[in-house]
């Protein structure tokens, strides 16, 4: 049975208070490695349009790295998408709200807007998400950096205690003081000219090269 538009408020108000601050403190916690953040900083100063691709299992440790960037994100108006969402505002993300089936149109151009009149353009895309299938990238992260012209920056994230839940995405909640490990990837510079066949090229072959940067960090850990 679903939850009361009450219930729902209610718990979206008390994740938008604590949500953001567990994520910090479980963050602060782990044991945690960094590689490759140098690989975009100079994009990053010189105002270049970035774009952080992540997996929808793997976004616990991605959303406390990235969440100092003041990242936009779209959120599914799906009921999980409310407290999705208000952990996210919680970790000062900027987020728009929709999904495939509802409201993705307005928030992506929405989003898109937003962007454009920022000196400095980061978003965040978990982009398998909301449904799956897992660890394939939807177009909308590519199409964002298309819009803004800028890169796609593969983040990879493992922990070696975690919870995962059983759904179809597996996310992961690190456990308090685990080894961690986020690797960013080498920028993605997308073209934004492509169109039809040229473009579900370019998707497929920005999928597959995040994929294997998730799974290259799994494998050595």
């Amino acid at each position: 049975m679903g939850l009361d538009r009450k219930t729902q408020a209610r718990i979206s108000q008390i994740a938008r208070r604590v949500g953001g601050s567990i994520v910090n403190i479980i963050g602060k916690s782990l044991r945690l490695e960094v590689r490759g953040w140098s690989r975009f900083q100079h994009l990053a100063q010189n105002g270049a349009p970035l774009v952080f691709q992540f997996w929808h299992g793997d976004m616990f440790i991605a959303w406390y790295l990235t969440a100092p960037l003041k990242p936009a994100a779209i959120v599914s108006q799906a009921g999980d998408g409310d407290i999705a969402s208000a952990v996210l505002e919680g970790l000062n993300y900027v987020t728009f709200r929709g999904s495939s089936t509802r409201g993705g149109r307005r928030a992506y151009k929405g989003m898109i807007r937003y962007l454009r009149k920022q000196e400095v353009k980061i978003s965040a895309f978990a982009s398998d998400g909301p449904r799956g299938p897992r660890r394939e990238m939807k177009p909308g992260t590519y199409v964002a950096a298309q819009h803004l012209d800028g890169y796609i920056i593969p983040t990879a994230t493992v922990s070696k205690w975690a919870l995962r839940a059983r759904g179809w995405d597996k996310f992961a909640i690190p456990l308090p003081f685990s080894k961690a490990i986020a690797s960013f990837g080498e920028p993605i510079k997308v073209d934004p000219k492509l169109r039809g066949e040229e473009l579900e090229n370019a998707l497929k072959q920005a999928s597959l090269l995040c994929k294997k940067h998730q799974e290259d960090l799994e494998n050595s850990f």
